[in-house]
Formats: C-alpha cells, structure tokens, sequence
C-alpha cells in the first residue's frame, strides 16, 4: 500500500538539500502520535523495516542558492504492511505541522492532504524509476579488517547484493522461504550518482531506470517496500513507468 502526502511550506527559509533524515525522523514522531505501540515494536526490532518513502516532488520550485525553495510539494509513503500505511497517515492527520532542522536552518510546514493510491499489479517483467536513490553496500578486506563499501551499478556486486536483500526482506516481512527468488537486472538507464548524508555519514547510492525479469511476487514487494538497504531512511523508492504498467 502507499499513499500521497501533500505539504505546504509555512515558513520563508529554503530546506537545506540534505532532509531525508530530518524526514525520516518525523515520520517516526508521527508513526509514535498514533500508534506508540507499533512505533516502540519498529524502533526496537532488529533487522530490516518495512518501509519506505520518496524524495520531496517540489510542485513550484523557486530558485534559491541556499537551499530548495518552493511553496508546496508532495512525497510518498509506501510499505506492504497496510496497519503501517494507516498509522503513519493518522499520525500525520493528528498533528499536520512539523519541521524539518539541519545545521540551525528550521523550516517548517504543514500536511494538506493525504490520499491513499490504488493497487498496481506487476508481473514478472517490469521498468521501475527511482524516486529516492537506492543503496547498496558491501564488505571488503583493507589491511587486515573489513570496511563498508558504498556499491554503484557499475561494479557486478550491486546486483548480487540487490538480490540477495530483496529476498532476505521478502522471507522476513513473509515469515517464509520463497520457493523461486530469480530476479534479473536487464538494464539500467539514466544512471546518476548521488550523496546523502544520513545522521552524519555520507551515503554514495544512485538514482536510475532499471529494469527488472523476477518474480512477479519479488517485484511487487521491490515496489511496496523498495530496493536495496536503508529504505526506512528514504531510499530506494520505486514507480512503475507508465509505458510498462499498460502492458
């Protein structure tokens, strides 16, 4: 399930280019209003969450050497569990305003509307574009210890790892094995690198059309919950482009 998230900017500073984590941390305060048990459970579990939402589409953009400037915007929430969904749409129902905070800048905003979007079906072949930049990373030996390696699709890894935590998160969030778990990369286009500082660390991730031969069931769940790692922090959001959903 996901759902559209309309917003108004209420305040005249521009929002520094780093928010995903300031909007990551008030979807949190908000699943938290609504529901303090569902929160509690999704902050203190251990593993993967279940969530995952899109970068600001800016509706009015003003040019700004400081920051992005605009007046409204939207974003989008998705996740396969639909008590999620509807939580953290009451929780932003309950109290619309909030602010986003990065390096003594506040802006501050308001929720205009939220609308809960219909359900796609996917089938075993499909194009999705990124509307958050997926992330991908790896281990690798250094001297004598193992360092966290941020992955783009030019190094062969990013596919493999792609995979492997897409059915890692399937078998979780399911609680079963998933008897057939192909799932090919058949092209990636319009590739741009991106990096996102996340509570202080830089992450390298990339924003791209990719298009995808899999299981219609893994496909769906890329599409519900995202791509790669990190999708609780706002990354790997995915739509379908037009030209695939009407075949």
């Amino acid at each position: 399930m996901r759902c559209k998230i309309s917003l108004r900017k209420t305040s005249p500073a521009p929002l520094h280019y780093d928010y995903q984590y300031g909007l990551a941390s008030m979807l949190y305060s908000k699943l938290a209003t609504a529901n303090q048990k569902l929160a509690k459970a999704a902050h203190e579990k251990k593993g993967f969450k279940f969530y995952t939402f899109s970068n600001l589409m800016l509706e009015d953009r003003i040019p700004d050497k400081k920051g992005l400037n605009f007046k409204k915007a939207h974003f989008y929430l998705s996740s396969p569990d639909s008590k999620f969904i509807k939580s953290f749409s009451e929780g932003l129902l309950l109290e619309p305003e909030f602010f986003l905070h990065k390096e003594g800048r506040k802006v501050n905003f308001i929720i205009e509307r939220i609308e809960i979007l219909p359900q796609i079906s996917i089938t075993d072949s499909c194009t999705f574009r990124t509307l958050s930049p997926i992330y991908v990373k790896t281990l690798r030996k250094r001297g004598e210890k193992l360092i966290e390696f941020d992955l783009y699709p030019k190094d062969s890894k990013f596919y493999e790892n792609l995979h492997k935590n897409l059915v890692a998160r399937y078998e979780e969030f399911y609680e079963q094995k998933l008897d057939k778990d192909y799932f090919e990369v058949l092209e990636v286009r319009n590739f741009k690198p991106k990096r996102i500082s996340i509570d202080n660390n830089y992450r390298r991730c990339s924003l791209m059309e990719i298009s995808l031969l899999g299981n219609p069931r893994l496909l769906e769940f890329a599409y519900e919950a995202g791509l790669g790692e990190k999708n609780a922090m706002g990354f790997g959001f995915v739509e379908v482009l037009k030209k695939e959903a009407q075949k």
